[in-house]
């Protein structure tokens, strides 16, 4: 890139998208083709769990090193994928592998709690990470533009109080559902019908997010 060249803001929202494309790739998916795999071969319950724990590792090691920093996310991921680890060498028991469904949809879900506090507490929690898609998409001076709307734009405010509200909502029911279905489905069933049911409540709440901020003039 040229000097006299401006960045492009969709570049960097497009590597925000992959990386998250990525995360969900081998966090998730391969994970799971893995364990049915291994289980359709013949593989006992534990070692195809067990695997599917071991396999995400390397990726978020990865991205440890490529970005030379330990993030949330990354903190977050590592301590249930040591946590998992540790509990299956523990005890022989396939279930206790399988907290690791568990734990990350109770994590899920106190970030949901907090994002229905800060509706009714200071600012909503949209307006915080609003801000870091619009430092992403129109830079610096753009994010501080479209945070100032705060103070002057009713709609502006009362939009984001309900997306904020939704957002959290539906993140603490879904932690509570999931953690139902790990304790109570057949250990063959948990990753897929877990997966199934997050990913259709993720896209739902998606699609509503972007038909209402685009409805509410709120898009960062």
């Amino acid at each position: 890139m040229r000097i006299d060249e401006k960045p492009v803001p969709d570049a960097g929202l497009r590597r925000v998208v992959r990386a998250n494309l990525m995360a969900v790739v081998f966090e998730v998916i391969v994970p799971m083709v893995l364990f049915y795999g291994l289980r359709a071969a013949g593989v006992s319950q534990w070692w195809a769990l067990m695997a599917g724990v071991l396999v995400a590792a390397p990726y978020v090691v990865w991205t440890v090193v490529r970005n030379r920093r330990i993030d949330l996310v990354a903190l977050v991921t590592l301590s249930v994928l040591v946590l998992s680890v540790v509990l299956g060498l523990l005890s022989d028991d396939p279930r206790t592998l399988v907290i690791r469904e568990a734990w990350t949809a109770a994590l899920g879900g106190l970030f949901g709690a907090w994002m229905l506090v800060t509706v009714f507490i200071g600012r909503p929690a949209q307006l915080t990470l609003g801000r870091t898609i619009a430092e992403v998409k129109r830079g610096a001076e753009g994010a501080a533009a479209w945070v100032a709307r705060w103070e002057t734009d009713a709609r502006f405010r009362r939009g984001l109080r309900i997306d904020t509200a939704a957002w959290g909502a539906v993140l603490l029911a879904n932690a509570v559902v999931h953690v139902v279905l790990v304790y109570t489905l057949p250990i063959d069933l948990i990753s897929l019908v877990t997966t199934v049911v997050w990913l259709g409540v993720l896209a739902c709440l998606i699609a509503w997010h972007v038909w209402y901020i685009r409805k509410e003039h709120l898009d960062a």
